[in-house]
Parts: structure tokens; C-alpha cells; sequence
């Protein structure tokens, strides 16, 4: 007597809605993964531009004696000594003008600083590439003063802002502190809650 093989392969229906379920699990986490990723590299990348403009500064200050606390509320001409030689310090492949009428650096990395004052920068880390993201401003974004708090990057801060490959480099005309953000509403007095070194 033949005994009956009683194993079952799957049906076709079966394999079909597996793979739908599949395929609906993926496309709702593989958007989220990769927001994730993006951020994260942009969080990098703004680490670097605040990083290596922090240098730059620096820089400014030991080899040729120009201070931000010197020139922040200097006359326009008297700043441009300052920009020239900070465009000479960074590694500047093209400048540009914005449409604000505000210089932009262009650097060999691809990061494009928007010189606000000798003392603000904006960064764009992606050199205005299409898309261009802002974060949304949080209200309830802690109020983060470089003073109080040494590594922002890890601070609960960053865990409420969206996606951005906008950042905001400024130093406290007063001290000389940096702070790097995401570009939001009313950034600079996020970064100086206390100060009146900001331009408005």
C-alpha cells in the first residue's frame, strides 16, 4: 500500500498575498528609513561646516588678529577686510551673490555659506541642491545656549526638528561661543536666547 504524501506546497494565492503584505510593511518603513539617513547625513555635514568655519575663524583671530567681537558692529567697509580674508582661510571654489544681496561662499566640499555678518552664517550643505529643505520651527525647541550646553548635536533639541539641510552658524559677538542649528524661524535667538549680538 502507497502511503500519501501529506506535505503542501504553498498556492499561488498564497504567495501572492504575502507578498502584498510584503510589499505594503516595505513601502511604509523604507520612506522613514531613508529620512532617517538623510538626516543624519545632514546632521553630519553641519557638524562639518560649523566645524571647519570654527577653524577658519579661528584662524582669522591668531594669524591676522581679526576678531568677531571686533568687527561685528564695524561699518561695511571696515568688514570686508574681515570676508576677504575668511574667503581666503576657507577653501572657496566660487562665490556668488543671493538673491538677498547677502555673499555666499562656495566651498570645494559643496557646502554654500550665506555670509549674514561676520558673526551669522547660513549653510547650505547640499550648494542649493534641488530639494532644498527647512525644518519647521518647534515650539517647544528647548532654548539651546551654547554656553550651557557643549555638544548640541546630542542634545534633545535636534530629537523635535524635521529634516534640514539648512543650518545656522553663529558666534556670540561677545564671547566668541558657536552654535550650530537647523534653519528655523527666529534661529538666533534660539541660538543666544540671551544676547543682543544678532542681527535682526
Amino acid at each position: 500500500m502507497k502511503k500519501v504524501n501529506s506535505k503542501r506546497a504553498f498556492t499561488l494565492a498564497e504567495v501572492l498575498v504575502t507578498l502584498v503584505i510584503i510589499g505594503i510593511v516595505a513601502a511604509l518603513t523604507v520612506p522613514v528609513v531613508i529620512a532617517k539617513f538623510r538626516q543624519h547625513e545632514y546632521k553630519t555635514a553641519g557638524k562639518k561646516a560649523f566645524s571647519e568655519l570654527s577653524a577658519a575663524i579661528q584662524t582669522l583671530n591668531l594669524q591676522y588678529g581679526l576678531s568677531i567681537q571686533d568687527y561685528t558692529d564695524s561699518s561695511d567697509a571696515q568688514k570686508e577686510k574681515f570676508y576677504n580674508t575668511l574667503e581666503k582661510t576657507l577653501n572657496i571654489v566660487k562665490t556668488d551673490t543671493g538673491s538677498d544681496g547677502h555673499t555666499i561662499l562656495i566651498t570645494n566640499d559643496g557646502f554654500a555659506y550665506h555670509i549674514i555678518n561676520v558673526n551669522e552664517y547660513y549653510v547650505d550643505v547640499n550648494n542649493n541642491a534641488s530639494p532644498t529643505k527647512l525644518s519647521a520651527a518647534q515650539s517647544d525647541w528647548e532654548r539651546a545656549d551654547y554656553d550651557d550646553e557643549d555638544d548640541l548635536f546630542d542634545s534633545m533639541s535636534w530629537n523635535k526638528v524635521g529634516l534640514s539641510d539648512i543650518f545656522y552658524v553663529g558666534f556670540n559677538s561677545k564671547t566668541g561661543a558657536g552654535v550650530v542649528l537647523p534653519y528655523v524661524d527666529n534661529v538666533a535667538n534660539v541660538a543666544f536666547p540671551n544676547s543682543e549680538n544678532t542681527t535682526p
